[in-house]
C-alpha cells in the first residue's frame, strides 16, 4: 500500500515538473515572438522567406522594423500585413539597394522603406518588367525609386521624400538624388505620388510612352524633367516651390497637358514650362501661374502651344532661336513682360489675349484689327550685355524700346490677337450672349414690321 502512494507521489510530481517545463516554454516562446515583433528583425529571416516563396506567391510581411538588403528575384508580391506598419531599413547604404526587384511581374505595397545614409546607391531598385509599386513611403539620402530597363511598370499612390534629418546634415539640391528614375525603361505609368525635397521629381532619359499623371512634386529643381525621350504624356501634374515645373529637353512628341505649375521662381533660371530642342510635341490647357518666367521655348521647332493660362509671372512667354510653332487661344494677364522673343520669326501667333495690349476691334468680332509686334531689342540687348537685365522694365529701357524700330518684318508677331480671354466660361458667355443678342434683334424687328404694318393700314 505503501509502495503504491509513493508511485502516486511520483507520477504526480513528474506530471507538475512537466506542467511547468511546458508554462515556461510556451511563456519563452511568447517573449521571443514579442521580442521579435519590438526589435530589429535581419535581413536574413525576411530574405529566407522570400526566397521561400513559391512563383506568384502572396508574402504578408508582418509588422516590424527589418533590415535590408531585400533581393526579389522571382514573381511574388510583397506587402504589409498592415499597410504602414512595416519598415525597411538600409543595411548596406553604400553597396547594395534596400529593395532590389530583379524579376518580372512583382508586386510590393504598404512598405516604408527609410534609407537614412547618403549614396548614389538607389532606395528601390528595379530591372524587372511589369512591376507593381503602391501605396509606399520612401524617406531617402540617395535616390528614391530607379529603373533600368524595366517597362511597362506601374507606380501608383506613393510619398518619396528627402529626408534631412535622417541625413544628419543639410544637403545641397544639387547633391540630392531623384525621385522616380528612368532609364531605357518604357511605358511606365506614374500616377498619384507625392515628392518632395529631391533633385528632380520624376526624371526620364532614353525612356519611352511613359505616362505620369496626377503627381504633385514640390520643392526640388525640376519637378518633371524630359530628355532624350519621345511619346511622354505628362498629364494634370502640379509643381510648386521648384527651380523650373517642367523642363522638356531633346524629346518629341510628348503631351504636356492640364498641368499646374506655380511659384517656380527659387532660382533666377527658373521657367513654370521649359522646352529645349523639343518638336512635335502639344502644349495645352496648362496653368502656369507666379513663376520667373511662364513658357519659354528655344531652338524648338512644330510644337503646338494652346489654351494656357500664363499669369502673374515676370515673363509670360519667352522665345529663342524656335520657329515654326503654332501659339494660339493662349491667355497672358499680370505679367510684368508679356513676351520676349529673339530669332524666332518663323512661329505662328495666333489669336492670343495679351492684356497689356490695347488692340482695335472695328467689326465686333472680338480680333483686334491691328498685330501684336514683339520687340525684340531687350532681348537683344541682355544677350551681348547680360547686366543690362537690371534694367528691365525701367523708363528709360521702355523708352529705347520705343525708339527701337529696325527690321519689323521679322518680329515674332500675333496678327489677330484677341480682344477678351478666351476660356471656357467666357466662350460660353459669349455664346450666351450672341444667342441673347440674336433674340433681341428678332423681336427689335418683329415689333418694327408691326408697326410699319399697323401704319400703312392707318393710312
Amino acid at each position: 500500500m505503501l509502495t503504491r502512494r509513493r508511485n502516486k507521489t511520483a507520477i504526480l510530481c513528474f506530471i507538475m515538473a512537466a506542467a511547468v517545463l511546458i508554462g515556461q516554454a510556451i511563456i519563452s516562446v511568447s517573449t521571443a515572438e514579442a521580442e521579435l515583433a519590438n526589435t530589429t528583425s535581419s535581413t536574413g529571416e525576411l530574405q529566407a522567406l522570400i526566397d521561400q516563396a513559391h512563383p506568384g506567391e502572396r508574402i504578408r510581411v508582418p509588422s516590424g522594423v527589418y533590415e535590408g538588403s531585400l533581393i526579389l528575384s522571382k514573381k511574388i508580391t510583397l506587402e504589409a500585413e498592415t499597410e504602414g506598419s512595416v519598415s525597411i531599413v538600409n543595411a548596406n547604404p553604400n553597396t547594395r539597394s534596400v529593395i532590389h526587384i530583379a524579376a518580372d511581374d512583382v508586386e510590393i505595397s504598404g512598405i516604408q522603406i527609410i534609407n537614412e545614409s547618403p549614396s548614389k546607391i538607389p532606395s528601390l531598385l528595379i530591372t524587372g518588367d511589369r512591376t507593381v509599386v503602391e501605396n509606399m513611403n520612401i524617406q531617402t539620402a540617395s535616390q528614391g525609386i530607379v529603373l533600368e530597363d524595366a517597362n511597362d511598370g506601374q507606380f501608383r499612390s506613393n510619398i518619396i521624400q528627402w529626408s534631412d534629418s535622417a541625413a544628419g546634415r543639410a544637403v545641397k539640391l544639387f547633391d540630392k538624388g531623384n525621385g522616380i528614375d528612368l532609364y531605357n525603361s518604357h511605358r511606365n505609368i506614374i500616377r498619384d505620388n507625392t515628392i518632395q525635397r529631391v533633385h528632380d521629381g520624376i526624371y526620364m532619359e532614353n525612356s519611352d510612352d511613359n505616362r505620369l499623371t496626377f503627381n504633385v512634386i514640390e520643392h526640388s529643381r525640376y519637378g518633371i524633367h524630359s530628355m532624350y525621350s519621345k511619346g511622354a504624356v505628362i498629364q494634370n501634374n502640379q509643381g510648386n516651390f521648384n527651380y523650373t515645373g517642367a523642363m522638356i529637353m531633346a524629346s518629341r512628341e510628348v503631351e504636356l497637358t492640364g498641368n499646374v505649375f506655380r511659384k517656380q521662381s527659387e532660382n533666377v533660371n527658373s521657367q513654370g514650362i521649359l522646352i529645349f530642342q523639343v518638336q512635335d510635341s502639344l502644349f495645352k490647357d496648362n496653368k502656369v501661374i507666379g513663376n520667373r518666367v511662364g513658357l519659354y521655348l528655344e531652338q524648338s521647332e512644330n510644337n503646338r502651344m494652346e489654351n494656357n493660362e500664363i499669369a502673374d509671372n515676370f515673363i509670360g512667354i519667352q522665345l529663342l532661336g524656335a520657329r515654326d510653332n503654332l501659339i494660339t487661344g493662349n491667355t497672358l494677364s499680370g505679367n510684368v513682360a508679356e513676351t520676349l522673343a529673339q530669332d524666332s520669326a518663323n512661329n505662328s501667333l495666333d489669336r492670343n489675349y495679351w492684356d497689356s495690349f490695347q488692340g482695335i476691334d472695328t467689326d465686333g468680332d472680338g480680333i483686334s484689327n491691328i498685330a501684336y509686334a514683339i520687340n525684340p531689342f531687350f532681348q537683344g540687348l541682355i544677350k551681348k550685355r547680360p547686366a543690362f537685365q537690371l534694367f528691365f522694365q525701367s523708363p528709360s529701357m521702355v523708352f529705347l524700346e520705343g525708339l527701337y524700330q529696325a527690321d519689323q518684318n521679322t518680329w515674332t508677331t500675333d496678327e489677330e490677337p484677341l480682344m477678351v480671354p478666351l476660356t471656357s466660361d467666357q466662350t460660353s458667355g459669349q455664346k450666351a450672349s450672341s444667342t441673347a443678342s440674336g433674340l433681341i434683334g428678332a423681336a427689335l424687328l418683329i415689333l418694327t414690321l408691326s408697326i410699319l404694318q399697323w401704319a400703312r393700314r392707318r393710312e
